[in-house]
């Protein structure tokens, strides 16, 4: 009788085992912050949380009329997505006053992250068209397709970079399409960001066939704590 009962509990057990490690196979990949694209944010004295923001997981995609912040940017119709390995963000119409005599514009900006599931590397791209700085006594022109890190400088103005990018030291890449700070004080603006964790977050899907040895871990579960509850209770009643 006892070996038929440590033999059942013994199968009992490695059923559970097998079915709890294929369950936790079939959950998403480990918690990580969302991929997203936003079409603009600000920080200093005028400051805003990011504007027409789509994530995954969550919200995708996200279009708004406009990511106006009140004093520093206007714009016209801004467009933004996020998937398991993608996130990207459009911004048409843009004009960022930088001071109350030069201004930023651009007829639309953009840029996107991925991580490629192949090589395990997160690629991000930035595209402005028809960007250009106004100031007295000139223009300065912005590249149409900036290579990464490229600054700009506007003196007396602004520091711009193009096509911004920094890496979290757990991989995330962050696409900053325009990055403005005004010299002279804490103000920055960003126009046209998108984030990549260095991972897929598409959840693992269950293996064809999978379902019915989870289901069966579930039960030997039950039946492994009914089966030591009883132990447990005729071990007591021995003693007693």
């Amino acid at each position: 009788m006892k070996l038929a009962k440590h033999g059942f509990i013994k199968a009992a057990g490695a059923l559970a085992l097998s079915g709890g490690v294929l369950f936790a196979a079939a959950l998403p990949a480990a918690a990580a912050s969302p991929n997203t694209g936003y079409a603009a944010a600000a920080g200093g004295v005028i400051s805003a949380s990011p504007v027409g923001q789509a994530t995954f997981p969550g919200t995708s995609p996200v279009t708004v009329a406009h990511a106006n912040i009140t004093g520093l940017l206007t714009t016209g119709v801004a467009h933004a997505t996020a998937g398991p390995t993608t996130a990207t963000s459009t911004v048409n119409g843009v004009t960022a006053l930088l001071t109350a005599i030069s201004t930023l514009r651009a007829t639309s900006v953009t840029s996107s992250c991925r991580f490629n599931t192949n090589t395990g590397a997160v690629t991000g791209s930035a595209h402005i068209s028809n960007g250009r700085v106004t100031r007295p006594g000139g223009t300065t022109t912005l590249a149409s397709n900036p290579a990464p890190n490229t600054v700009v400088g506007i003196p007396g103005i602004a520091t711009i970079t193009l096509n911004r990018r920094t890496t979290a030291g757990d991989g995330t890449l962050t696409v900053q399409a325009i990055h403005v700070a005004v010299l002279g004080s804490a103000q920055t603006l960003d126009i046209g960001v998108s984030v990549c964790n260095a991972a897929s977050l598409a959840p693992v899907p269950i293996l064809p066939g999978m379902t019915t040895p989870i289901t069966l871990g579930a039960i030997a579960l039950l039946l492994l704590a009914g089966a030591a509850y009883q132990l447990s209770r005729r071990r007591q009643g021995a003693a007693a």
